[in-house]
């Protein structure tokens, strides 16, 4: 790959032959510590700059079970703030819309879209320190219009902790700065929940081992032992080719329009974005625990703001129908298969193939995933570390 760094050498990862351990997939006291320790503090995808074009613009969200919400400054600055008052802890703002400033509906405090304190009922800057009092703020980068937050007060920027991804991103999809969400369409644009684990989902995405047995629709489009996996160290990228077929089993492919060579990448630890075949898009999920066998994926997909050619909407339809009525359901089945499978007294943990010759076999993505994650237990001095 041209202007990106080099890839991670595989020897330079803490990898074992044996998969993570089945307790790190069923403990609700593991999971509270990743959404503590792990995501909290971890890059998170939240929405599209679209949603804060001009100046007080707003939205709110959830991560984790903790509130923010994201406000464009009146000198165009994107800031991402904790969604509570700083004097008494009331819930600051709803939904989505426009403020010229932020003042808590309890008693009134009111604060610049900057976060500063502008104004307190019965305070005067002569006697308090109004500068103390501001929002809480959260780290906010965007990446090709993707806008990501960190909460921890120790982030470094995202383009520090992924380098390169931003431009293998645009490498993949030179416009995707001026690509719309897709806000109507159901493909990869919806929320659903899975019964199993959230890295369950994520080992499921790193690997193509299961792709021939498993997904005989999409393995008739693609040829899935051209199929090449890169480790980077925070992220991975897998480039996918179709086989090129404008009629296959799967879904219409128009061979002068379409992607025909899928592009997705994982941005540890729960972070998925890509270009799947077929009509132009782009799409990026976040995986969410909720409990430790159940997952909130959540998805926005992007399209251009302009069709590129007269049967493109269509295509899009017959691609969306499949994804949701094939694909999606043979990769639930299987997630929540593996979920009831190692919560069986009789399964401890599983085993890596890894076949660096073939990676439409091997398993040395999923691989670098555990190999990340017990790196972050063992910096966080976990009682889970193995």
């Amino acid at each position: 790959m041209e202007n990106v760094p080099n890839s991670l050498a595989v020897k330079n990862v803490a990898l074992s032959e044996r998969t993570l351990e089945a307790r790190y997939y069923l403990d609700s006291s593991v999971m509270k510590t990743e959404q503590q320790d792990l995501l909290y503090r971890s890059w998170q995808f939240v929405g599209h700059i679209s949603d804060v074009i001009s100046p007080g613009d707003y939205f709110t969200f959830s991560l984790q079970n903790q509130d923010y919400f994201l406000v464009r400054d009146t000198d165009g600055t994107l800031r991402g703030y904790a969604n509570v008052c700083p004097h008494r802890g009331h819930r600051l703002l709803d939904g989505q819309g426009t403020r010229a400033r932020i003042t808590c509906p309890y008693h009134a405090w009111t604060f610049g879209l900057d976060g500063a304190l502008r104004g307190a009922k019965g305070m005067s800057r002569r006697d308090v320190d109004f500068e103390k009092l501001g929002l809480i703020s959260i780290a906010v980068d965007i990446l090709a219009g993707l806008v990501f937050v960190n909460p921890s007060s120790d982030a470094v920027p995202l383009r520090t902790y992924a380098p390169g991804l931003e431009g293998q991103m645009l490498r993949a999809c030179s416009d995707l700065e001026s690509y719309v969400p897709d806000r109507e369409g159901e493909e990869f644009g919806h929320t659903y929940i899975c019964r199993s684990n959230w890295k369950v989902m994520i080992d499921n995405y790193l690997e193509c081992y299961h792709c021939q047995m498993a997904h005989p629709e999409f393995n008739e489009m693609m040829a899935i032992p051209e199929s090449v996996f890169t480790l980077f160290p925070n992220f991975t990228y897998q480039n996918a080719p179709t086989k090129k077929k404008a009629q296959n089993l799967a879904f219409p492919l128009d061979l002068d329009h379409d992607v025909l060579v899928g592009e997705f990448w994982w941005l540890f630890p729960n972070i998925t974005l890509g270009r799947f075949p077929g009509t132009q898009n782009f799409y990026v999920s976040r995986f969410d625990p909720l409990k430790p066998d159940e997952t909130s994926r959540f998805t926005l997909s992007l399209k251009p703001a302009t069709p590129t050619d007269a049967g493109a909407p269509e295509r899009d339809r017959l691609r969306s129908v499949w994804t949701a009525e094939v694909v999606a359901k043979e990769d639930r089945s299987l997630c929540e298969g593996v979920q009831r499978g190692i919560a069986q007294k009789g399964f401890k943990q599983g085993w890596y193939v890894t076949n660096f010759e073939d990676h439409g076999i091997s398993e040395h993505a999923m691989q670098h995933f555990h190999g990340l994650y017990r790196q972050w237990l063992a910096a966080h001095g976990s009682r889970f570390a193995d």
